[in-house]
């Protein structure tokens, strides 16, 4: 089979079936972390991003310059993660590069990958090697090098598609870490699979093609639904029911398949021991039975769309009064009912369901930004995964946009404490960026997965200690592993520690650990506040 380009109509073909091999792996893209702890998953971030640009390209026409400007949009809006914002420098890349073309052939192809790699290392502060970037940049190295002498476009893109595999597999001799995981780089096999998928398309392939329901599922963050304008009258199903559920060999797909006919906007992601589940409906009790049966559940709530719907409608009213305006607003990403009521009252306006499994869109921080009867906004993403997605908002609005960043919510909380109403945005990023480096954040969570870091031996389910978001300590037990890391971790006997206990650990428990840090550090003085964080037992900072 010969082919000499690729039209408009073949372009939405095989950027369906490079989305839907993605989607198909995503999970063998989300096992290659490097760290074993439950995050927000590149191979899941990556496919949401993907799945966000297909959206808006299958609505442009079938002219080619169209359909890529389309998909640009659509991956900055749905980039989720520090792998999706780069996908989606790589979609705006591209179509800068290939310009007005109506047709995309070997010349097209090869100044598309070279503009897509350019744009994304421009978005990089610190490009390292032995990730996506540099398979992506060592696709456009090998089109240049044989453009010239290929004819046929399938022949051509295989050899590209070959020589970016390879790399691949030699990103662990470039990067240390992968190399002691024993992996190669999760970005840059999940873009692999997406170029895997084209091929196939282009030599004949079917594109399968996803059930609508799951689709949906796919692509709806939890944060959209609680940031969506939900109009009364439009509402199918009144409540919305969220939670985790914890089990084993839980069966995504299967879960999916249950919860569909008894409601829509459903969200199901998760692994085989932790799911995350969203979905609206009219019988909350019939879908909490349902996941009775399959294991525990964790930080259940429902709520009534309809009211909060009212609600929301009459504090826009009240927020487009001319007195309601202020100077700067504030936007923090954070988990966990507790953290939330803290960070609202150290004066944070809109707050974003999300952080650790569920990275929230450039689109929900937008919309988010957009709430806030402000001249001027500062976002706090928490969660060095959502740094990137946070940078993107500034592009999408003349409203002057700071991004302070936060990497852990007691930097976040640290941020707030230098925050100043009175000073400019500019005097209040660099007041709250320097308080980032004047505390120490300590983390307790579990292993999901077996590893190696540092010369430890991590077996799955495993309790792990991060300092600064290094695995410090490992144990069976959340309290001690709690106290060997603030060992490790104080290094002040005045110093101020600030301990915050999850969803999972009761108030008993967490007494008992206050009472033990107290008398572990006799020096220090301790806090100890209620977070309600999903997945993360404790956090702790130390300033």
């Amino acid at each position: 089979m010969s082919l000499d380009f690729i039209d408009g109509p073949k372009l939405k073909e095989i950027l369906a079936a490079g989305v839907e091999t993605l989607t198909e792996h995503k999970e063998e893209v989300d096992d290659l972390n490097v760290f074993p702890v439950p995050d927000g998953d590149t191979g899941t971030n990556m496919s949401l991003t993907f799945q966000a640009a297909l959206r808006e390209a299958e609505k442009a026409s079938d002219e080619v310059p169209d359909i890529l400007e389309h998909a640009a949009q659509g991956a900055l809006m749905g980039a989720r993660g520090n792998s999706g914002v780069i996908v989606s420098q790589f979609f705006r890349g591209f179509a800068k590069a290939v310009g007005k073309a109506r047709k995309l052939g070997i010349p097209e192809i090869t100044k598309g990958i070279k503009g897509a790699s350019s744009l994304a290392y421009q978005a990089v502060r610190k490009p390292v090697e032995g990730t996506i970037l540099t398979v992506v940049r060592e696709a456009g190295e090998k089109a240049t090098q044989i453009h010239a002498e290929e004819t046929d476009l399938i022949s051509f893109l295989e050899k590209v598609y070959k020589h970016a595999d390879t790399i691949l597999e030699k990103t662990p001799e470039m990067l240390p870490t992968l190399k002691q995981a024993g992996v190669v780089d999760a970005g840059g096999k999940g873009v692999i699979f997406v170029f895997l998928g084209m091929l196939e398309a282009l030599k004949g392939k079917p594109v399968k093609k996803r059930k609508p329901k799951e689709e949906k599922a796919e692509i709806i963050s939890a944060a959209n639904f609680i940031d969506s304008e939900l109009d009364l009258e439009e509402i199918s199903f009144q409540y919305c029911t969220e939670f985790i559920l914890r089990g084993k060999e839980l069966s995504v797909e299967s879960i999916k398949m249950d919860l569909s006919p008894h409601g829509d906007s459903m969200l199901v992601v998760g692994d085989e021991n932790t799911v995350k589940i969203h979905i609206h409906t009219n019988n909350p009790g019939l879908i909490l039975d349902y996941a009775a049966r399959l294991g525990d559940m964790y930080e259940i709530q429902i709520d009534n769309m309809a009211e909060q719907s009212q609600q929301r409608l009459e504090k826009m009213r009240r927020d487009q009064s001319p007195q309601a305006t202020k100077e700067i607003g504030i936007v923090a990403v954070v988990p966990g009912e507790g953290l939330q009521n803290i960070f609202r009252s150290l004066g944070v306006d809109e707050i974003i369901e999300g952080g650790q499994t569920m990275n929230p869109s450039t689109e929900n921080l937008y919309r988010a930004v957009m709430k806030i009867p402000a001249k001027q906004v500062i976002i706090l993403p928490n969660n060095s995964n959502v740094i990137m997605t946070a940078g993107q908002v500034g592009e999408l609005t003349e409203m002057p946009i700071a991004v302070v960043p936060s990497k852990t919510i007691p930097q976040g909380v640290a941020a707030l404490m230098s925050y100043s109403p009175m000073e400019s945005l500019v005097n209040n990023q660099e007041a709250m960026t320097r308080a980032l480096s004047g505390v120490i954040t300590g983390e307790v969570t579990f292993a999901v997965r077996k590893s190696s870091y540092n010369g430890l031996s991590i077996e799955e389910g495993d309790i792990i200690g991060l300092k600064d978001g290094d695995i410090t300590c490992i144990g069976k037990d959340a309290t001690q592993v709690l106290l060997d890391l603030l060992s490790a971790s104080v290094e002040n006997e005045d110093s101020f520690i600030t301990i915050y206990y999850g969803h999972d650990v009761n108030e008993r428990e967490a007494q008992n650990v206050l009472e033990k840090a107290e008398s572990l550090f006799p020096g220090a003085e301790v806090e100890l506040y209620y977070g309600g964080q999903p997945l993360y037992f404790y956090m702790f900072s130390i300033e």
